[in-house]
C-alpha cells in the first residue's frame, strides 16, 4: 500500500471519528434539552397544582362556613320555637287549672251572700274565717294575672258576657248589662270565663 492510500485511509477514519463525536455531542445536547424542558414543565405544573389545591381548600372552607351559619340559624330558630311552645303550653295549663278553681270561688261568694244579721254569733266567726280564705284565694289568682270582668253598666259584648236573660230597665239602655248572675274572669287579656249576665231590653 502506498503512502497516499495509507493517508487517505487515516483521513477517512479520522473523519468518521469526528462525525461520531459530533453526533454523540448532538445527541447528548438533545437529551439534556429534553430533560431541561421536562424539568421546566414539571416546575410549571407544580405551582398550578398548588393553586388548584388551595382553591379547592378555600371552596371547601366556604361551604363548611355556610353550613355552620345555617346550623346556627336553625338552632336559634329551634330555641325560639321551643320557648314559644313551652310558653303556650304553660299558658294553656295555667288557664285549665284556674278555670277549675273558679267554681270554688263561686261557692265562696254564694256562702258569703248570706245576710250577716241572719247569722248566729257562733257561726259569724266561722264566716269571718271563710271570708279571709276567700280573699286570700283571690289574692293568689290576682298575682297570676286573673281579674274579674267589669260587666254591670257595660254594653253587652259576647267576648266577655254570656246573656241568659233580657229584662226591662229604667236605668239602662237596650243591650246594656244590668246584673251579673255569675262572675266572669280574665287571665291577662284572655277570657277565662264570660260573665253570666242579664241584659236590658225595653222593647
Amino acid at each position: 500500500m502506498s503512502n497516499k492510500e495509507n493517508k487517505e485511509e487515516k483521513d477517512t477514519v479520522l473523519k468518521d471519528d469526528a462525525e461520531k463525536v459530533v453526533e454523540d455531542a448532538a445527541k447528548e445536547n438533545a437529551d439534556e434539552a429534553k430533560e431541561a424542558a421536562a424539568d421546566e414543565s414539571a416546575d410549571q405544573k407544580a405551582p398550578d397544582a398548588k393553586d388548584e389545591a388551595a382553591s379547592a381548600d378555600a371552596e371547601k372552607a366556604a361551604k363548611l362556613q355556610q353550613q355552620f351559619v345555617r346550623l346556627q340559624a336553625d338552632f336559634a330558630n329551634y330555641k325560639k320555637r321551643t320557648a314559644a311552645e313551652k310558653l303556650q303550653i304553660s299558658e294553656v295549663v295555667k288557664m285549665d287549672v284556674i278555670s277549675s278553681i273558679l267554681p270554688v270561688i263561686d261557692n265562696f261568694e254564694r256562702a258569703l251572700q248570706v245576710p250577716q244579721d241572719q247569722v248566729a254569733d257562733d257561726v259569724k266567726s266561722f264566716i269571718d274565717g271563710y271570708e279571709m280564705i276567700y280573699k286570700q284565694l283571690l289574692g293568689v289568682l290576682e298575682k297570676e294575672g286573673v281579674t274579674k270582668i267589669d260587666a254591670v253598666g257595660k254594653p253587652f259584648d259576647p267576648n266577655y258576657h254570656q246573656a241568659v236573660m233580657r229584662v226591662p230597665s229604667d236605668e239602662y239602655d237596650d243591650d246594656v248589662v244590668v246584673e251579673v248572675l255569675q262572675e266572669g274572669y280574665l287571665l291577662g287579656d284572655k277570657t277565662l270565663r264570660p260573665a253570666m249576665v242579664k241584659v236590658a231590653f225595653n222593647g
